[in-house]
């Protein structure tokens, strides 16, 4: 079988992946979240609605939540990948990786931070489904660590990170949108 690196290529959950969100939104029941919010993602938004609809919260899909753009990776092999010379600093140094058509990590984490906090102002207890990149930039920037410790904090699928949040006056609330969809 070949892993196939997707970035923001929207595929569908397999079953697999089906089966996986059933039992976080089993585990997720218990809190009680006020709102669901989901990247537009196909897979992201499968996994919340299925949690949505287990925790009766009403959702919301917002693009500022897909996984990183992988520009010209996307759509090849691990393998395929493997052979590219930046594959050393994306291993190395994720933070200073940069290729044709993919967003950097910087970016990734600003626009995660902004659209996370917008909503935590409007939501006590918010559930979150994103990505892996997407998810560990964030964790990273909440602990004030450094970007290139992004593999360290790489979530498995179906992960469930608790975060709390304070107010982060530092923000640029220029930045910060309202939902983009909501069902």
């Amino acid at each position: 079988m070949h892993h196939i690196v997707q970035g923001q290529t929207d595929t569908p959950l397999n079953m697999s992946g089906i089966v996986q969100a059933r039992q976080v939104a089993e585990k997720l029941k218990k809190v009680r979240p006020e709102f669901v919010l989901s990247s537009d993602l196909k897979r992201a938004r499968q996994t919340a609605e299925i949690i949505a609809k287990a925790c009766q919260s009403p959702i919301g899909f917002d693009l500022r939540l897909r996984e990183m753009k992988l520009g010209i990776w996307e759509g090849k092999t691990f393998e395929e990948v493997e052979s590219d010379p930046s594959m050393k600093i994306w291993d190395k140094t994720p933070s200073k990786w940069k290729i044709d058509g993919a967003e950097t990590l910087q970016e990734v984490q600003e626009r995660m931070v902004n659209v996370i906090y917008r909503f935590a102002e409007l939501y006590n207890n918010l559930i979150v489904v994103s990505h892996g990149i997407a998810i560990s930039s964030f964790v990273l920037y909440t602990k004030a660590l450094p970007l290139d410790l992004m593999w360290k904090y790489l979530p498995d699928n179906t992960s469930v990170i608790e975060v709390f949040l304070e107010s982060n006056s530092k923000r640029d609330s220029s930045k910060v949108g309202d939902i983009i969809e909501q069902s």
